[in-house]
């Protein structure tokens, strides 16, 4: 009572009147929202960097995402796919070849890049990066290049994965007969529109008028064509200021073919016509209604012009609602290849075998993996 009858006191006396007080320093008990974007993305940098070295089962277990279309889990081979409970169930190294148990292998980082929804709550990250994956064997560490791109759900204090996309950079060649994994199609649990959306927990069904649009973006980014692809992916933002939208990401299934966020005008996916197979959509969230986030799972079909011929390709894709219309802020587009196909790529006539990885070293043996080594049967 004595504080405050000094106050109310001071506050009557004339030429006493106080001064204007300035805004509490939002530093003080509590971090900016800079400094809290920044520190979600350092947290998530960590989380990312660690599972390369661990190569552990991912964290999905959430209701942030409808159960029945994700998560999802993509590598670089034609079966590599993995939907649903088989991701947790199932899921096996990410990175590709089959190699002897000892074989000494490293993982580095090239070009991480993480960005944060620009919704208050920070409810997604989505991340890409360069891989270089390194074998050693015979003494020589071989280098593989991958791609990594990848979406998670921010679920209370913990990043939870949603979907993984690694592929390895080539240019579109025609298979023969389709390779590639299908797309499982999640359980018709949604009745067809005029339905609540909030009530459905998958979002893909063919009339469901989010998954429709989010489709015609893709179609606009594939389309090679500047104006469509300008009103569907995210423009570049020229500051590097954590609170605002994030600039889009491309990668094709092209080694060269990556875009982060400058010149979309020069965007060419694919050479050749897409024809689009399974998909599967979700969003990020309890409903659709008031998320912010979504994504789109994929096949396509290319017809090739250059060589001709067709191929399956497969897509990933994460949108962001701005200014109240869904925009692309990642893609991702791949073709698998198989493990003789990459290891003759990496390996060329040293290859003996690709199951388990085998290569010949100078001297003509087998190389060597925990200390033993085999003569080859021709040199018997």
């Amino acid at each position: 009572m004595r504080r405050l009858f000094v106050v109310v006191a001071l506050a009557g006396c004339p030429g006493n009147t106080p001064k204007p007080q300035p805004p509490p320093d939002p530093t003080i008990g509590g971090d900016t929202e800079a400094q809290r974007r920044e520190r979600l993305v350092a947290e998530l940098q960590d989380e990312i960097l660690g599972s390369y070295e661990r190569d552990e089962l991912p964290e999905v277990e959430t209701t942030m995402i409808p159960r029945q279309v994700g998560p999802a889990r993509i590598n670089v081979g034609p079966g590599d796919v993995l939907f649903g409970d088989d991701v947790r169930r199932m899921a096996w190294s990410r990175w590709p070849l089959l190699l002897a148990p000892g074989t000494p292998t490293t993982v580095r980082s090239k070009r991480l890049e993480i960005h944060v929804s620009n919704d208050h709550q920070v409810s997604a990250a989505w991340m890409s990066d360069e891989i270089s994956w390194r074998i050693t064997l015979c003494n020589r560490t071989a280098v593989i290049p991958l791609r990594m791109t990848g979406l998670y759900a921010h679920d209370g204090d913990r990043w939870v994965q949603v979907f993984e996309h690694m592929s390895f950079g080539r240019i579109p060649e025609p298979t023969g007969q389709l390779r590639g994994a299908p797309l499982a199609s999640p359980a018709e649990a949604c009745p067809a529109p005029p339905a609540p959306a909030e009530h459905c927990p998958i979002f893909d069904h063919p009339k469901h008028e989010i998954s429709d649009e989010l489709t015609r973006l893709i179609q606009n980014l594939l389309s090679a064509q500047t104006e469509k692809i300008k009103a569907s992916v995210s423009s570049s933002r020229e500051t590097e200021d954590p609170t605002q939208p994030s600039e889009a990401v491309i990668i094709a299934p092209d080694p060269e073919g990556e875009w982060h966020g400058q010149d979309f005008e020069a965007v060419r996916i694919i050479d050749g016509k897409v024809k689009f197979e399974e998909r599967r959509v979700g969003v990020i969230g309890t409903s659709q209604k008031n998320a912010t986030v979504a994504y789109w799972i994929g096949n396509f079909v290319a017809d090739l012009r250059q060589p001709e011929g067709k191929a399956r390709l497969r897509g990933t894709f994460v949108f962001e609602k701005r200014k109240n219309k869904w925009t692309i802020v990642q893609a991702h587009i791949s073709q698998p290849i198989d493990d003789v196909d990459l290891a003759l790529r990496i390996y060329g006539t040293a290859l003996i075998s690709e199951k388990p990885v085998q290569i010949t070293c100078d001297d003509g043996r087998r190389s060597i993996v925990g200390g033993k080594g085999t003569t080859p049967a021709a040199a018997q």
